[in-house]
């Protein structure tokens, strides 16, 4: 997928008009399959057989990684931990044979799913997870546009008839509709995801998301 250069310097995932990614990491050829199967009516699917093939195909275009956690080499554990070393801001969903056990406390996993995975359970997981990538997007986009304005208002050396400043003033607005938008479509699960680890924990006390980024 073609990345394209947004109006605040930085690197959008996709153009409005594209459909979120999915990376699936799984050793298993059918189960490949299957999630592909699964998804690609909605979803831009791709596949990595293992966790040196996820890492490589890792890029900002990636909106989920379903990552199995028993994966032949490169462990899923340590693939986890080298994807959020690596910079790239995409949510991460294991998927496992193996019971959940108290160590996955300290992974930085956005959901957990256990095999065998039902079909309307792995669709809600990654609906999920694609709309709260694309609201921290929208937010953090918003914001860089913003504090853009802000400074050009502040310096008093731009005339607002310009049509650069006109342009910036439009990509606010815009992104501030998309924004209450997306908002109300999320729901009490979404929020929590958005607000996980904001004070170092996993149950933030929060009823909404404005607060976020106020």
């Amino acid at each position: 997928m073609t990345e394209g250069t947004d109006d605040d310097g930085g690197t959008e995932r996709r153009t409005e008009g594209d459909r979120p990614r999915v990376l699936v990491a799984e050793d298993e050829a059918d189960v490949r399959e299957l999630y592909v199967d699964r998804l690609a009516d909605e979803y831009d699917v791709v596949t990595a057989a293992d966790g040196e093939e996820t890492l490589a195909m890792l890029d900002d275009s990636i909106d989920v990684v379903l990552l199995d956690r028993r994966m032949p080499g490169l462990h899923g554990d340590d693939a986890l931990e080298l994807i959020r070393e690596s910079g790239v801001d995409v949510r991460v969903a294991a998927v496992t044979a193996v019971d959940a056990s108290l160590d996955v406390v300290g992974l930085p996993l956005d959901a957990y799913l256990e095999k065998p995975v039902a079909q309307g359970e792995l669709r809600e997981t990654v609906d999920r997870l694609v709309r709260v990538s694309r609201y921290d997007d929208r937010v953090r986009h918003y914001y860089a546009a913003t504090q853009k304005r802000a400074a050009l208002d502040d310096a008093l050396t731009v005339s607002p008839a310009d049509p650069a400043y006109r342009e910036l003033v439009r990509r606010c607005e815009t992104l501030e509709r998309g924004i209450d938008d997306l908002r109300d479509s999320l729901d009490g699960a979404d929020y929590d995801l958005l607000f996980r680890g904001l004070d170092g924990s996993d149950d933030p006390d929060h009823e909404s998301p404005s607060d976020l980024y106020a």
